[in-house]
């Protein structure tokens, strides 16, 4: 196992380096728990995460689909990178955000306790890397952030193999979870300072759309990069001194295809006299993953999360037709106000423009062979179909969506 050691003459890394056996390993010290019987990495961006299963089930892909009762024993171990591990004020106010909301109802994760009576611990690591890859060979160390959390049932949108029948659906109920969410956190009753500071110097904040305009070089051609230059302007200008004219809280900032959970419902459909199709419906079930959020204009968060849909599968729809099936939803709980309508779609356009830059620029100078990083690279014909659309027809898109939408609640 990565072992606590000497970190001299070591290479300091910021991305933990730890191996499935190291994470088993780990979480049985840290957490009380027997030995798992088995450990499968997830996707990350800068973190490391493990799936941790104590069942004598393994672990595959229809597994995640299955009811609460079959997840009892399975845990998400993340172990954060080596900056994020230096912000622990700002993980024990989202441990709050994350206890606040379930108390309420709102269906996601509380992270569990360690051995030592507290949800978070520094651990640090020292460890010979291989042969190959990076910094191959050399002994690195790195200090990380310990977190774990209980196994929430579901795959993310990103992961479903078919697009789902009833996709519009379950975009629209994504919308409606974001607003619930939002709702309930506006009456969050505890400090927010820390997390106002963090959206002064979070790269991920909207507020720091402009860090990208240093990354630009990384996108080879020039109109395109012109056109990340132009949506950048257009938010700061547009957007950015308006920001007064915003409702203001608790965002996730992270709402995405790949952090909103569903589960299957099969559902029989008569095609003949004797013989029956079977047809996949998907309905949502958690949102995982809160370590972005912080305190900023809600309208940022709606933004984001309408260019992650897009990014999913829509079935026949256009792309965006996605994104308005989230807005419907996400108006028919909190409506928006006529100031957040008018900049809805340049907020939508600037995470799309950090998504692109960021990933790229992190996957070329960082970390080279994370494909995870590079999701978003196949949408530049859906930023570009967003960015020079009329305001009218948009306008006139989402109205007719929301009103294809209304009959989901009529039938619920």
């Amino acid at each position: 196992m990565a072992s606590q050691s000497n970190s001299s003459e070591c290479i300091e890394v910021q991305k933990p380096f730890l191996t499935v056996d190291d994470a088993a390993e780990l979480f049985s010290h840290l957490y009380g728990m027997p030995k798992a019987t088995s450990v499968r990495p997830l996707n990350g961006y800068d973190a490391q995460n493990f799936l941790i299963n104590l069942d004598h089930v393994g672990i595959d892909d229809q597994d995640l689909n299955q009811d609460p009762k079959c997840c009892t024993q399975r845990y998400v171990l993340k172990i954060m990178s080596g900056e994020e591990s230096k912000d622990e004020i700002g993980f024990r106010a989202i441990h709050s955000i994350q206890k606040y909301l379930k108390h309420h109802g709102y269906t996601c994760a509380a992270p569990l306790q360690n051995i030592h009576g507290d949800d978070m611990k520094i651990e640090e690591f020292t460890k010979k890397q291989p042969a190959d890859g990076l910094n191959a060979g050399q002994r690195v160390h790195g200090r990380f952030m310990i977190r774990a959390y209980p196994f929430l049932p579901g795959v993310s949108l990103t992961s479903v193999g078919v697009v789902p029948a009833n996709s519009t659906q379950v975009f629209y109920e994504a919308g409606k979870s974001l607003a619930q969410m939002h709702k309930i956190l506006q009456k969050y009753p505890h400090d927010t300072t820390a997390l106002k500071e963090k959206a002064k110097t979070f790269e991920w904040s909207l507020d720091n759309l402009s860090i990208i305009l240093k990354y630009v070089h990384v996108v080879k051609d020039q109109k395109r990069r012109d056109f990340i230059v132009d949506i950048v302007k257009t938010f700061e200008s547009r957007v950015l001194t308006r920001k007064d004219q915003f409702r203001k809280g608790i965002i996730h900032n992270d709402f995405s295809d790949t952090n909103v959970l569903v589960t299957p419902i099969l559902e029989n459909s008569a095609t003949s006299e004797n013989s029956v199709a079977h047809q996949v419906n998907y309905k949502l079930s958690n949102a995982v993953d809160f370590d972005d959020s912080h305190y900023n204009c809600l309208v940022f968060d709606i933004g984001i999360s309408m260019m992650y849909m897009a990014v999913s599968k829509p079935a026949e729809n256009h792309p965006l037709h996605a994104s308005a099936a989230f807005l419907a939803g996400y108006q028919h709980v909190n409506p928006l106000t006529p100031e957040e309508l008018e900049v809805l779609h340049i907020c939508q356009a600037a995470r799309f423009a950090q998504s692109l830059i960021m990933g790229l620029y992190t996957y070329t100078y960082i970390q080279p062979g994370n494909d995870y990083l590079l999701l978003t690279q196949n949408s530049w014909p859906i930023i570009e179909d967003l960015w020079e659309m009329k305001v009218d027809s948009m306008r006139k898109m989402w109205t007719d969506v929301a009103l294809e939408c209304a009959e989901f609640d009529m039938h619920a």
